[in-house]
C-alpha cells in the first residue's frame, strides 16, 4: 500500500430483516452486498444478528435457530465468490465450547475469515441478551474453532474470539458490537490504540424518542472524534416481529465528521450508503494527540488475523474523498417530530408483514384515537412519497411498495381510503362535539368512516343481567359499583364491535382479507389504569401505548400545522372525556382529569419519575417538592402522590393484558419486557406514613 494514497470506498447498509425469516434475510443481505460491490466498496457492514434477525428472543434457545443461521452463512460464504474484493461483515449466533455467543462474522471471496464474539451484552430496558448469550471476556484473544462438518465450508476451522483483521495492504479492521459502544469502557478506544483504521459496529438499536440524536452525536461522532479512524455503523430498520421499531440511520464517520447516513425512517427493505475515505487521515488525526500516542505506546502489540486482498484499491486517481455532511442537524428530528415518522413506518411494516389488508380504529373524536388516525394517514403519506420519489429518481422497485401483492398508489387519499376504516360508536352519553370531531377528521384523512349507536346492544345485555339477578343497574343509584359497571359495559361492547367490524368490513366492499384493530390508550391512562379492561384499549397493536398525553398533544399540533389535518384543531382544543356517563343539559359531565385527580401534564412528570427515574412513593414525593413546591403546598403534593400510587396499585393488573404498544419511550408500563413489576400490591401504608411524617416535619420547619 502506498502510504500517501490510502483511499478506499466503504459501505454500510440498513436491512429490514425479520426474525426467523432466514431465506428473506439472506436475500436482503445478498442484495446489499451486490449493491455495495457494484458501487466499488471494499467492505460492507450489516447489522447485528442480521442472518436470523435480532428479535428472535427465546428462539435463540432453539438449536434450529443456530443451525439455519449457519446454513445461510455457508451460502453467503459461497456467494461471496461473486464479490472477490469485498470484505463482508454479517452477524449470527455462534456456539463455542458449549456456550452461545452473539457474533459478527467476517468473510471474503469464499472464505470465512473470523468470528468475533460480542464482549458487552445489553440487558437494560427491553434488552435481554444475557438471557441467551454469554459475553466474551478474553481481550484480543482468539482460538481456532472447528466448523460443523454437516454444513459445507471449504475450510475446517475459523478463528473465534476477539481480534483484528489486517488486509494485504496493511489496513486494519476492528469490531465493536452495539452495546460495546454504549459502555463507559468502549471497545473503540483499545482498537484505536492498536492502529485500527476501520471500526465496524453492527447494531440492533431500537428507536425511542430522541435516542437517535444521542446515538449519532454523542456516541458515533463523539467516539470517532476522540479516538480517530473510520467508524462504520449499521442498524436494522422496521418491525422484525415484536413491539420495538428499528430506525436504521446507518452511518459512516471519520475523525468526528459524518460522511454518510441512511435516512432514519425510510420504509425500503434495503439501503446502502458508501463513502470514499482516506485512511492516511486517521494517522494524521491520531498523530496530533500526544496523550493518545503515549497511551498507544504502552499497549501490547496484537498480532492481527491476515487476509488476502487490498482495501485501498478501486478508487480512481481523480476521485475525491467524501466531504463531511454539513446538514447533520437537518437529518435529526426533535423527539416529538419523530412521532410523525417512527410509528407510521412501524405500522406499514407491521401491516404488510401481517398479511392483513388495513386498519380499523374506533374513532371517538378524542385526542388519542385522533392521534392514531393521524399516524395511519402519515403512514400513507410516507409510503406514497417513497414510491413517487423512487419512480422519479432511478425507477427502482422495492418489496415495501407492495401490499397484498399489488403495488400501492401514489395517491395518499386513495391509499388511506383503502387501508383505514373508522367508526364513531355513539351512545346516549356521546356529545355532538366529539361526533363532529370524528367526522371532520375522517374527511381530512379520507378514511372509510361510519357511525353507529350502541344503546340497543347495551340495553339488551343489561336485560340479560336483570333476568339473572333481579335488578337493573342505574346511574341514579348511589352504589359506585353500578355506575362503574354501566360505564364498563359500554366500553367493552365497543371492543367487541370493533373486532366484528374489522373482520367483516371488507366483505361489504367485496375485498379479500381483514383489518387489524388499533388501540388508542396513551401511556398515562395505562399507568393509572384509567381504562376498562378489555375495552377499546384491547386491540392488535397500539401505536401510542408508550406515549404520554402531553407528547400526543404536541404531535397533534404538528399534524395540524404541517400536514393539513385542519379538523384536528377542534380535537386539540377539546377537553378529554370518556363520555360514559349521562350528559347534563346536553353537555359532557365527565372529564378524564377530574376523574383521575391529576392532570395529564402532571401524570407525564410522575410517570417519568417512576421510570426511568426509579422512584417509589416516598422518593417521588421528595422530588416533586423540588419540582412543584412553587405552585403546590406539601399537603397538595402528598395528595397527588397518594392518588397516583393508589390508582397504580389497584390497576396494575390491567398492564398484564394490555395491547402490545410500539415501544417509543422507556417510561412505558409495558408488562412484557420493559417494566417488570408485580400486579398484586399491598396498600403502601408504610410508604404513605413516611410521607405523612415528612409533611409534618416540613410544616414544623416552616413555623
Amino acid at each position: 500500500m502506498d502510504q500517501w494514497d490510502r483511499r478506499c470506498r466503504v459501505a454500510t447498509c440498513t436491512v429490514n430483516n425479520w426474525a426467523l425469516d432466514f431465506r428473506g434475510n439472506y436475500e436482503r443481505i445478498v442484495k446489499t452486498c451486490s449493491e455495495a460491490y457494484a458501487l466499488g466498496a471494499r467492505i460492507r457492514l450489516g447489522p447485528e444478528l442480521e442472518i436470523p434477525g435480532y428479535g428472535c428472543a427465546d428462539h435463540f434457545f432453539e438449536l434450529d435457530t443456530e443451525r439455519h443461521s449457519w446454513e445461510m452463512l455457508s451460502k453467503l460464504v459461497e456467494k461471496s465468490k461473486e464479490w472477490p474484493e469485498l470484505l463482508v461483515i454479517t452477524g449470527l449466533p455462534t456456539r463455542f465450547r458449549g456456550l452461545l455467543y452473539n457474533c459478527a462474522a467476517a468473510l471474503k471471496n469464499g472464505k470465512l475469515l473470523f468470528i468475533r464474539a460480542k464482549m458487552g451484552l445489553a440487558d437494560d430496558n427491553v434488552y435481554r441478551e444475557s438471557r441467551w448469550f454469554v459475553k466474551w471476556t478474553e481481550t484480543f484473544k482468539h482460538y481456532e474453532m472447528p466448523l460443523n462438518s454437516q454444513i459445507h465450508f471449504e475450510q475446517s476451522t475459523v478463528p473465534f474470539g476477539d481480534g483484528i483483521l489486517e488486509s494485504s495492504d496493511n489496513a486494519r479492521v476492528g469490531f465493536e458490537i452495539c452495546e460495546e459502544l454504549w459502555s463507559s469502557r468502549s471497545t473503540n478506544i483499545r482498537l484505536a490504540e492498536q492502529g485500527v483504521d476501520i471500526i465496524c459496529n453492527g447494531s440492533g438499536s431500537h428507536h425511542i424518542l430522541g435516542k437517535s440524536n444521542y446515538r449519532i452525536n454523542q456516541l458515533i461522532l463523539g467516539s470517532s472524534a476522540k479516538v480517530g479512524g473510520v467508524y462504520l455503523y449499521a442498524n436494522h430498520r422496521g418491525c422484525d416481529g415484536d413491539r420495538v421499531y428499528y430506525d436504521g440511520a446507518s452511518s459512516i464517520a471519520q475523525n468526528g465528521d459524518l460522511l454518510a447516513q441512511i435516512h432514519q425512517f425510510d420504509i425500503e427493505d434495503t439501503c446502502v450508503a458508501t463513502a470514499i475515505v482516506d485512511l492516511s487521515e486517521n494517522s494524521v488525526f491520531r498523530q496530533m494527540k500526544s496523550s493518545d500516542r503515549a497511551n498507544a505506546s504502552d499497549q501490547k502489540t496484537v498480532v492481527p488475523i491476515r487476509f488476502d486482498g487490498n482495501m485501498a484499491e478501486g478508487v480512481k486517481f481523480n476521485e475525491k474523498c467524501t466531504e463531511r455532511m454539513t446538514n447533520v442537524e437537518d437529518l435529526q428530528l426533535s423527539p416529538i417530530a419523530e412521532l410523525c415518522y417512527g410509528p407510521p413506518a412501524y405500522l406499514w411494516t407491521y401491516l404488510r408483514r401481517s398479511g392483513m389488508a388495513g386498519y380499523f380504529i374506533p374513532l371517538s373524536g378524542g385526542q388519542d384515537s385522533s392521534a392514531v388516525a393521524a399516524m395511519v394517514r402519515l403512514m400513507c403519506e410516507k409510503v406514497c412519497g417513497a414510491v413517487k420519489k423512487r419512480r422519479e429518481t432511478d425507477g427502482g422497485d422495492d418489496p415495501a411498495y407492495y401490499l397484498g401483492g399489488k403495488k400501492v398508489t401514489e395517491d395518499v387519499a386513495e391509499l388511506c381510503n383503502q387501508v383505514l376504516f373508522t367508526c364513531y360508536m355513539a351512545s346516549e352519553h356521546s356529545s355532538d362535539e366529539t361526533r363532529q370531531c370524528a367526522e371532520g377528521l375522517a374527511r381530512n384523512v379520507n378514511s372509510n368512516h361510519c357511525g353507529i349507536f350502541i344503546d340497543t346492544v347495551v340495553s339488551s345485555i343489561l336485560k340479560v343481567f336483570k333476568v339473572a339477578y333481579g335488578f337493573m343497574p342505574s346511574f341514579q343509584n348511589s352504589d359506585n359499583r353500578e355506575i362503574m359497571a354501566l360505564q364498563n359495559i359500554q366500553a367493552r361492547i365497543r371492543m367487541v364491535l370493533a373486532y366484528l367490524f374489522a373482520q367483516l368490513a371488507l366483505v361489504s366492499h367485496k375485498r379479500p382479507g381483514g383489518l387489524l384493530v388499533l388501540g388508542t390508550a396513551n401511556v398515562d391512562e395505562s399507568l393509572v389504569g384509567y381504562l376498562t379492561k378489555y375495552d377499546c384499549s384491547s386491540a392488535d397493536i397500539n401505536p401510542i401505548g408508550s406515549v404520554s398525553k402531553r407528547d400526543l398533544r404536541q404531535f397533534l399540533e404538528i399534524a395540524h400545522d404541517k400536514y393539513g389535518m385542519t379538523a384536528l384543531r377542534s380535537v386539540i382544543d377539546s377537553t378529554p372525556t370518556a363520555e360514559l356517563r349521562p350528559l347534563v343539559d346536553g353537555k359532557v359531565s365527565q372529564t378524564d382529569e377530574a376523574e383521575i385527580g391529576l392532570t395529564y401534564d402532571e401524570l407525564s412528570v410522575i410517570g417519568r419519575l417512576r421510570k426511568p427515574g426509579g422512584m417509589g412513593p416516598y422518593g417521588m414525593f421528595l422530588k416533586l417538592i423540588t419540582l412543584w413546591g412553587d405552585k403546590y403546598s406539601v399537603e397538595e403534593i402528598e395528595e397527588k402522590v397518594r392518588k397516583f400510587w393508589w390508582r397504580y396499585r389497584v390497576n396494575r393488573h390491567k398492564a398484564t393484558v394490555s395491547t402490545p404498544a410500539i415501544h417509543a419511550e422507556n417510561y412505558s408500563p409495558d408488562d412484557h419486557r420493559n417494566d417488570h413489576r408485580p400486579f398484586l400490591y399491598p396498600d403502601f401504608s408504610y410508604q404513605f406514613e413516611r410521607i405523612r411524617e415528612k409533611v409534618e416535619e416540613l410544616k414544623q420547619s416552616r413555623n
